[in-house]
């Protein structure tokens, strides 16, 4: 059987030859797509770097569809598909996505995810209401600003009302995402931090933290930053990615639904304010239903834990 070439490296130098993979991929890629787009928008390269910019016009938002795309598969899917072509003999036992799960493991994550909602939904709030003391009023403006031009960009993806946009979405926003960040944080990140500290649960902290920060929506960090550590727990727990990778698509196409139903007319909730609640009954109802059923998914899947070669 064949050795791969890096197979022998210690965890810190593959935790370094893994961030300069993602750069080198990064920029590759992008260059790639950006070679492929002026052609087939028929754009100058100075009508492109504009385009990247706006959130108004039709071609634009097209296009920023089409980069979204291309930034998915070269930040997040090629690099930790490489990387486990680098390290193992056997590159998706590297990655877990070899392991089969429980069916029990999908109903689980599916009453997980919709009973964590509310719980998410106040972090949200608590994130949002905090202020940078006075002095890095700066900083505070500049991260207001990112979060606005993130939010923007998202209304923008958003604003649809066709059922082949609204597939299209569910792809870009909901698959291509849920299987590129959770190959990268949960596949990669994790395991090489794991295999480094030789703490799980740090390493589950530290590739949650990272989760949560990529997205550079800073008033947003702390719910990402949960769900990332949540998603990291039902991949510590179940052995397979398949999980997590489906914690996380329904996550975000929840929220992809949700907006193009209300666009519809069929509901009049927003995609923001889908599972918010103020009863403090149905907090702690969250509370208890998502505490339960953690449980029960660790209780069903702890031998396989306890298998775990993370």
């Amino acid at each position: 059987m064949k050795i791969p070439l890096l197979h022998s490296l210690n965890p810190f130098s593959r935790i370094i030859f893994s961030i300069l993979l993602i750069i080198i991929c990064f920029f590759s890629i992008f260059m790639i797509g950006l070679l492929v787009a002026l052609p087939l928008f028929d754009l100058s390269l100075t009508e492109t770097m504009t385009m990247l910019s706006d959130f108004t016009s039709p071609k634009a938002i097209s296009l920023l569809k089409y980069f979204q795309v291309v930034q998915e598969f070269g930040l997040f899917i090629i690099p930790p598909l490489l990387a486990a072509l680098f390290f193992a003999v056997k590159p998706f036992h590297f990655l877990k996505l070899n392991n089969p799960s429980r069916w029990q493991s999908w109903i689980l994550t599916i009453i997980i995810m919709t009973s964590t909602l509310p719980l998410i939904n106040i972090l949200i709030d608590l994130n949002e209401a905090m202020q940078l003391p006075e002095w890095l009023s700066g900083i505070e403006s500049w991260m207001q600003e990112t979060e606005t031009k993130a939010m923007d960009l998202t209304e923008a993806f958003l604003s649809i009302d066709s059922w082949g946009e609204f597939i299209f979405n569910i792809v870009m926003i909901a698959m291509l995402p849920s299987i590129g960040e959770e190959l990268l944080f949960r596949g990669l990140l994790q395991r090489l931090f794991n295999d480094w500290f030789k703490n799980i649960h740090f390493a589950i902290i530290l590739a949650g933290f990272l989760f949560g920060a990529m997205h550079l929506q800073f008033f947003g960090i702390l719910p990402r930053m949960v769900l990332g550590v949540l998603f990291g727990y039902l991949f510590y727990w179940s052995g397979s990615l398949w999980i997590p990778i489906f914690a996380h698509f329904l996550n975000n196409g929840v929220a992809v639904t949700i907006s193009f139903m209300e666009r519809q007319g069929w509901i009049v909730t927003r995609f923001q304010d889908f599972g918010y609640s103020t009863s403090l009954f149905l907090i702690f109802a969250s509370i208890i239903i998502s505490a339960l059923a953690l449980y029960v998914f660790w209780y069903i899947t702890s031998s396989r834990a306890k298998q775990n070669t993370f």
